[in-house]
């Protein structure tokens, strides 16, 4: 009986690959990479029963390890289960600020982690500098992700103000970083935000956002996402599938939350919209169910109490 069961929802959960036209490992598109903060609790034994969802693991947590046999191991894990390993941007930015990168080339090697993540929000950095930094870490073996723009909007050329960019200049930097090697690049989750919107309501970012995206490989391009004094992702990430379908490629997933992307992706929670299910009533409706025309989220998004003072 059990059996039989297990049958039916694998072939339930084929079915909804098919609808959803969602690629399997390895993929080139659809990219789930998840933010791991604490190995222990959250590390591979959390992640391996539904590790099939998961691409690309970016390690937060390698400090406060007094043995770091705890990290590697860790890393080692991801590894077998054919994920990608970085330890984040925020590492190289404090190795570059402390003249530190061949050390940390080192670290990374013994800790068999297999990819670098090239930023730019605390220094200074050129386009041309952060094109060699590229170089330098493909030339030593590892994947490459290049990152787009800065946290902060007053210290970035590719944004003008907070929540619009300079289209010209994002697209200078996305391309340049991948002419000068890099495997992928991020889009930087905090621009990402501004230019849809915590409430999805801004348009002229959201059309900015669009006119750059079409204009990168999307097998190259990773938009991060990232909360806003806890305020949900899963409003972002609904309109991310709505306009780029369920194998857009996703970046500071956190493990808790992948299953709940990978329902986004299948269009079965969906915000509000659930439009897999409408659209499976009637295909004629549309050629895809994430092209089904969505309802007014202005009506469902309505400001929680606690959330108020944010805004």
């Amino acid at each position: 009986m059990a059996t039989e069961l297990l049958q039916i929802l694998k072939n339930f959960q084929d079915q909804l690959d098919t609808d959803s036209q969602r690629t399997k490992k390895p993929r080139k598109t659809g990219i789930n990479m998840v933010l791991v903060m604490d190995v222990v609790n959250q590390g591979p034994k959390y992640i391996e029963p539904f590790q099939e969802l998961v691409d690309r693991i970016k390690l937060l947590d390698t400090l406060w390890h007094h043995d770091l046999n705890v990290v590697s191991e860790a890393v080692a894990a991801y590894r077998s289960m054919g994920m990608s390993v970085a330890m984040g941007g925020t590492q190289f930015e404090i190795a570059k600020a402390q003249k530190g990168l061949k050390e940390y080339i080192k670290l990374l090697k013994a800790l068999g982690i297999n990819e670098v993540e090239v930023e730019n929000h605390a220094s200074g950095t050129t386009l041309k500098e952060m094109q060699d930094e590229v170089k330098r870490f493909k030339d030593e073996g590892f994947v490459v992700v290049g990152e787009m723009g800065k946290k902060w909007w007053w210290k970035d050329p590719t944004r003008v103000t907070r929540d619009l960019i300079s289209v010209e200049r994002t697209l200078e930097q996305g391309l340049g970083l991948i002419e000068a090697g890099a495997d992928y690049v991020y889009w930087e989750g905090m621009i990402v935000r501004n230019l849809i919107g915590t409430q999805l309501e801004n348009k002229a970012g959201q059309k900015q956002l669009l006119e750059v995206a079409q204009q990168i490989d999307p097998s190259k391009l990773i938009l991060e996402v990232w909360d806003d004094r806890n305020l949900p992702n899963h409003p972002i990430i609904a309109w991310l599938v709505k306009e780029f379908g369920p194998n857009v490629n996703l970046a500071n997933i956190f493990p808790s939350d992948v299953k709940m992307v990978e329902w986004i992706r299948h269009g079965i929670v969906y915000e509000m919209d659930h439009p897999y299910m409408r659209w499976a009533q009637d295909k004629s409706v549309a050629t895809h169910w994430w092209q089904v025309e969505s309802p007014d989220y202005d009506i469902d998004l309505e400001r929680s109490p606690i959330l108020k003072p944010f805004f």
